[in-house]
């Protein structure tokens, strides 16, 4: 009897034998000092939008110098992640970018904070200490407008969505009440904003959502036409608007809202210590959520922590209740971690971590801290892992797949030269690393273990799963050879009926509290 690992797919129909998470493309762009990624985002006619953070002088890449510490640095890249045009927009102080979105008729919005007086390409008298600033740009780099939006205070844009109205929603943070444009009052130290705007930029409404402490890290996702989910970090108990205790220091605020910001739902969710939200998807009519955690059981929470900070992965259902969760980390830190949804319904999680190996991660963090990726299935079993490593810092700041959907692509900032798996050189302090991997099918053979039986083996109904060291099951799944799951069955039960199944062959995945197995099956 042969048992197997299967590494699924994160692409149906591959052709390609190619390891998970193998290099088959990086570039690198940067200047003399710090140039940091932000966000990529793809038009119409197969160019990518670059954002990046960016205080270098003209050498390298850049052809503009710096405005002031530090600007904005947007670049448009080819197909082949050749420069087609680039610009630095700043002003003569600090400005931070956050956010990138291309809207419907291809304009592109950036978002970020700008501490910065009327000065070059900031044109607007500031409000506050830091602002929030919205610019909007064509695709060849002409900026149409700029605009400034907040109170006396620090306020900022981190979200923005476009709406089907075409009016833009944007989401941040404010400390201010009511001055300068900000026309809603605050609740607590620092509030979630939300603001829509058309496409001029002027404000339609804006709305103060929180508690009486600091609620921020707001993450945004359209669910339905006129819904929308935000999901942030919250250090408040009961006040405000927010309905629900606190469990820990920090936890995650789960709301259900209108395309007017009203709330319509609210949750909070966590554990006894500090839980915040870094990543969303909706998939299926169901919320993933992944967070940081340094909770262990407590609260919500159903698992004790592995470091000092882990993965949290929920799935919400549409009241906000938690359907399933998991924790996923090692023995240090796994942090800012990024997920997206493959075809075949797995999921694709990227994470910085300065952890060792153990039964989730198979190779230790050779820099400070490196880029670990991993596939988690439908039940957040882990299905296969990847460590990109220098012997320096990397740090993961965008995810997303590939335009054919055959592809991982990573935007990272590292301080390494070409070394381990990075082969292009280095141009300054802190450059962008951007890479495609490969995210095919492997199997790979390994010993046979006693303890689980499958039999018999071709069969044209019923399998029977013999389990001679009691290990505890926590799932079996059949699966196709893309790694889409074709039917779950009773952990319970070791008779499984595969009569309804036509006959081919398949993988009967088991996880157990062991580790993963998965059995090729012939049906007849």
């Amino acid at each position: 009897m042969r048992h197997y690992i299967y590494f699924l797919t994160l692409f149906i129909g591959v052709n390609s034998w190619a390891q998970f998470g193998s290099i088959s493309g990086q570039y690198c762009i940067g200047s003399t000092f710090i140039d940091f990624p932000i966000k990529e985002a793809l038009l119409d006619n197969g160019n990518r939008i670059l954002l990046l953070a960016s205080n270098s002088p003209i050498a390298g890449n850049k052809t503009e110098n710096c405005r002031g510490n530090y600007d904005f640095w947007v670049l448009c890249l080819d197909p082949n992640d050749q420069i087609v045009w680039q610009r630095t927009i700043g002003g003569s102080e600090n400005d931070s970018p956050s956010n990138l979105l291309i809207t419907e008729d291809q304009s592109i919005f950036l978002s970020g904070i700008t501490l910065s007086p009327q000065s070059f390409e900031q044109t607007n008298v500031p409000f506050g200490s830091w602002d929030a600033w919205l610019i909007k740009m064509n695709i060849n780099g002409d900026i149409l407008w700029n605009k400034v939006y907040g109170g006396f205070a620090s306020d900022s844009f981190t979200q923005l969505i476009e709406l089907p109205s075409g009016n833009i929603l944007a989401f941040g943070t404010s400390a201010s009440g009511m001055t300068g444009n900000k026309t809603s009052s605050s609740f607590g130290a620092d509030d979630l904003w939300c603001l829509k705007l058309d496409q001029d930029g002027s404000i339609l409404m804006d709305k103060s959502i929180g508690g009486s402490e600091f609620d921020d890290r707001p993450l945004i996702i359209q669910t339905a036409l006129n819904r929308i989910k935000l999901v942030a970090e919250s250090w408040s108990d009961i006040s405000g608007l927010k309905t629900e205790p606190s469990f820990g220091y920090s936890d995650i605020w789960v709301l259900d809202l209108d395309t007017n910001c009203n709330i319509i739902q609210q949750k909070t969710i966590g554990g006894s210590k500090e839980d915040f939200p870094t990543d969303l998807i909706w998939s299926g009519g169901k919320l993933l959520i992944l967070a940081q955690s340094k909770s262990d059981i407590s609260g919500l929470k159903n698992e004790n922590n592995y470091g000092l900070f882990d993965n949290w992965i929920l799935k919400i259902d549409t009241d906000l209740n938690i359907i399933q969760q998991k924790t996923i980390g090692s023995n240090l830190q796994e942090y800012g971690g990024q997920f997206i949804e493959i075809p075949n319904g797995n999921i694709c999680i990227a994470v910085n971590s300065n952890s060792d190996a153990n039964q989730y991660m198979t190779e230790s963090s050779l820099g400070s801290f490196d880029i670990w990726l991993y596939t988690l299935n439908s039940n957040f079993n882990v299905l296969a892992d990847k460590t990109i490593n220098t012997p320096q810092d990397e740090a993961l700041t965008y995810l997303s797949l590939s335009s054919n959907l055959s592809d991982i692509q990573l935007l990272a900032a590292t301080e390494a030269g070409d070394s381990h798996d990075k082969t292009c050189p280095t141009n300054g302090a802190i450059d962008l690393w951007g890479l495609t991997l490969n995210s095919t099918l492997e199997v790979k053979e390994i010993q046979s273990s006693p303890a689980i039986k499958v039999y018999p083996n071709p069969t044209s109904n019923f399998i029977t799963i013999e389990n001679n060291n009691s290990e505890q099951f926590l799932s079996i799944d059949l699966l196709d050879y893309a790694g889409k799951r074709l039917k779950s069955f009773d952990p319970n039960n070791t008779s499984v009926n595969l009569s309804d199944i036509a006959p081919g062959v398949y993988l009967l995945q088991i996880s157990t509290t062991q580790g993963n197995y998965c059995e090729k099956i012939r049906l007849e």
